[in-house]
């Protein structure tokens, strides 16, 4: 008796973790692989913004997502991010377009008829989004750091078309669409389906659609079997919060000029991300009571951190995010300089004695044994 109530708990817990609902995204060209892999929401949104993120704004070890491991990240990075160029190759003529679609609030039928008219299989899954909203899944801040827009108002019609340049940030997009406010985006996608094979077979554009499940879909008694769980107490010490210098996190650095001066210092800090974090936004013509002049031109004021080894590093630049490295250049270049001042002293000392004469009798006052 015993025996069966485990088999059937077992059985049960196996039956809700697959009622999980799971997004879909496809690639366009696909992967190698034909076997779907699920992947977290953490690493599926770093896969994207790599894909859409333009050249020279590489990932750090500080973006990656908690819980997954570096091998399974670098994995993922390997068979679904954008492909690198060649080594002296022309970045802005040989690396395609870069297009991510993602539909929200999909029911299954929808998924399984775009899934069929997409003509391919899923490159990946994206597990357990039941909890997640879409700019949880693909957020907002990421897509801004990258200099990529997705609040454009364009349909699926004009991202698909590359010379739409008020849809396109450079060479790459992002769009969203919530289904049920628009069912008609399904229709759309699927009569866009040849131009994004086409465009990606020749290397004119590559696409990423994801295909993302609403939560509602849920049956009632997981619902119910979820709500009703008990909460059990957290017998483990809980880690402090690790204390970080801005808001939100910097993915990449802002591939947009910034400007030379703002209006406000809430636009200066909504630009530059509090001045990554390590600096303040000052009004550089105000007044030495601080109140602010005729003339207002806010920019970022660097600042100075010091790590846990004691070490300073100083900032620079329109964002605070460049080290300034001009004690270490000088130190460098002083070191240098003084060096090859005493190498040249040494060689000149070396060489005036080389020439000093050499007495007319070298055997003077020698006398030779008989």
């Amino acid at each position: 008796m015993k025996l069966s109530l485990g088999i059937t708990a077992t059985l049960l817990s196996c039956g809700a973790a697959a009622a999980q609902p799971s997004g879909q995204a496809y690639l366009f060209p696909g992967p190698e692989s034909s076997t779907a892999e699920a992947l977290s929401p953490g690493l599926a949104n770093l896969v994207l913004l790599q894909r859409l993120a333009p050249f020279g704004k590489g990932l750090s070890v500080n973006d990656l997502p908690s819980g997954n491991d570096l091998e399974d990240v670098v994995d993922a990075m390997n068979q679904y991010g954008k492909a690198q160029p060649a080594l002296f190759a022309d970045v802005e003529a040989s690396v395609p377009n870069q297009l991510v679609v993602m539909l929200t609030g999909m029911t299954e039928e929808q998924i399984t008829e775009v899934g069929d008219a997409l003509k391919v299989s899923p490159a990946f899954t994206i597990a357990d989004i039941s909890s997640l909203s879409s700019n949880e899944i693909f957020p907002t801040h990421g897509l801004s750091s990258i200099g990529v827009m997705n609040q454009h108002g364009c349909s699926i019609g004009q991202v698909v078309n590359q010379r739409q340049e008020q849809c396109w940030s450079g060479k790459s997009t992002a769009a969203t669409y919530h289904v049920p406010e628009d069912a008609q985006v399904v229709d759309d996608l699927i009569a866009q389906v040849q131009k994004l094979i086409h465009f990606a077979q020749v290397g004119e554009m590559e696409t990423a659609v994801l295909l993302l499940p609403s939560a509602a879909q849920q049956p009632d008694d997981l619902r119910r079997r979820q709500a009703e769980q008990p909460i059990t107490p957290h017998i483990a010490d809980e880690e402090p919060p690790v204390e970080t210098s801005s808001s939100h996190p910097v993915f990449f650095a802002s591939s947009g000029a910034i400007p030379a001066c703002f209006s406000s210092a809430d636009s200066c800090s909504t630009e530059t991300r509090n001045c990554s974090g390590h600096g303040v936004c000052q009004n550089k013509y105000a007044k030495p009571d601080g109140s602010d002049a005729a003339q207002v031109c806010f920019t970022c004021h660097c600042l100075s951190t010091k790590s846990d080894s004691g070490s300073v590093t100083h900032w620079a630049g329109p964002s605070c995010t460049k080290k300034d490295v001009s004690v270490a250049f000088w130190l460098f270049v002083g070191f240098t300089v003084a060096m090859v001042g005493i190498l040249s002293l040494a060689i000149g000392m070396l060489f005036s004695v080389g020439e000093e004469k050499l007495p007319g009798v070298i055997g003077a006052g020698v006398s030779r044994s008989k």
